[in-house]
C-alpha cells in the first residue's frame, strides 16, 4: 500500500519537486502544508507560494499555518501520515510535528551537510568560490539541518554560475534522489550517517540580505577590471542574482550588475540594467554615458 506524505515548503524549486514526487507515484501525497500567502509587487497583492499553486493544480488540501501549534497539528494528525518532506519550507518544524509521521520526517537540503546549514546554502557556497556544492537527503531532528544524512549528491559550481543556475541544477538532483531514496524510505530500509559536528558551518540568516547589502562600491568594480580581486568580486556578484541582485552607483546612477565573467583574471561587465529599463550590454550603456572615475 502506498504510503501517505505531507509535504512542506514554498519556493518555486520546492513546487517543481513537490510535482515530481506526485508524477512519481511512489508516495500518496495528501496534503501540503506552505507558508501563508505573501504580499508581492508593487501593489503588494497578497500571493500564494508557488508550493500553494502547485498543490491546487492537483487538487491537494493546503494548509498555511502562521504557527506550528498542536491546533494546526491535529488536522495534519487527520491525514494520518506516513512521512512528512520538507524542501524550503520557510520555519522551523517543533519536534512535536517531526515526530507525528509513522515512518519519520525528512528534509531535502541544497549543500552537502554538515556544510552551510541554514538558508543562503546556495549563495554563500558560490560567494566563498566552492567549486562544488550538493545535494543532502536527511533526517529531520529539533535542530537546524542536524539530522543523520541519508544521501548525497555532489555537484559541480561553474564559474559562472549564479543563484539561479546553481538553483536548477540541484533542484534537478533533488528530484533524482528522491526517485532513488523514497521507496527505500517507505519500506523503512536505508542506512544513515551522523553528522561530523567539528566540520559544521551555519550561513548567515536571510535577514542579512536586502537591497542594501547588495551595494557594491564602484571603486571595487574598477579595481576588480584592473584584476585585483576580480574572483572575489565575480563570485560575490554572481551570489547575489539574480535576487535581490547586485548593483553598484555611477555619478548617483544605480546600475544593476546582471552578468559579469572573468578573463585573464580581470572582472568584464557584460550585462547591467538601469532601473525601468531593458538589460544592456556594457558596451551600450559606456556609449550612452560617460565615467567620471
Amino acid at each position: 500500500m502506498s504510503k501517505n506524505l505531507v509535504y512542506f515548503g514554498s519556493p518555486d524549486f520546492s513546487a517543481q519537486i513537490l510535482e515530481s514526487v506526485i508524477d512519481s507515484g511512489i508516495v500518496n501525497v495528501v496534503g501540503v502544508v506552505t507558508t501563508p500567502d505573501m504580499p508581492q509587487g508593487r501593489k503588494q497583492i497578497l500571493t500564494p507560494s508557488p508550493v500553494c499553486l502547485t498543490a491546487q493544480k492537483y487538487d491537494l488540501p493546503v494548509f498555511k499555518p502562521t504557527k506550528l501549534d498542536d491546533v494546526n497539528l491535529a488536522h495534519i494528525r487527520l491525514l494520518k501520515p506516513d512521512i512528512f518532506l520538507a524542501v524550503s519550507y520557510g520555519k522551523i518544524i517543533p519536534r512535536s510535528w517531526i515526530e507525528t509521521p509513522n515512518i519519520g520526517t525528512f528534509n531535502v537540503h541544497f549543500s552537502l551537510l554538515p556544510k552551510y546549514r541554514g538558508a543562503l546554502c546556495i549563495s554563500e557556497a558560490i560567494k566563498n568560490q566552492d567549486t562544488n556544492t550538493g545535494v543532502t537527503l536527511m533526517e529531520m531532528d529539533e535542530q537546524l539541518d542536524h539530522g543523520p544524512i541519508i544521501f548525497q549528491v555532489p555537484i559541480a559550481i561553474e564559474l559562472d554560475d549564479n543563484v539561479a543556475i546553481l538553483t536548477t541544477k540541484l533542484t534537478q538532483a533533488a528530484k533524482e534522489i528522491l526517485r532513488q531514496k523514497l521507496p527505500e524510505i517507505c519500506a523503512q530500509n536505508y542506512s544513515k550517517t551522523v553528522q561530523d559536528e567539528s566540520l559544521a558551518v551555519f550561513t548567515p540568516s536571510h535577514r542579512t540580505v536586502s537591497r542594501e547589502s547588495a551595494l557594491i562600491p564602484f571603486s571595487k568594480i574598477i579595481d576588480a577590471q584592473k584584476g585585483n580581486d576580480a574572483d572575489l568580486i565575480h563570485a560575490l556578484i554572481r551570489s547575489l542574482n539574480p535576487e535581490p541582485g547586485a548593483w553598484t552607483k555611477i555619478d548617483n546612477l544605480e546600475i544593476k550588475l546582471v552578468k559579469t565573467s572573468l578573463v585573464s583574471g580581470k572582472l568584464i561587465i557584460d550585462t547591467v540594467q538601469i532601473s525601468g529599463k531593458n538589460p544592456i550590454s556594457w558596451k551600450q550603456f559606456l556609449s550612452g554615458h560617460s565615467l567620471t572615475v
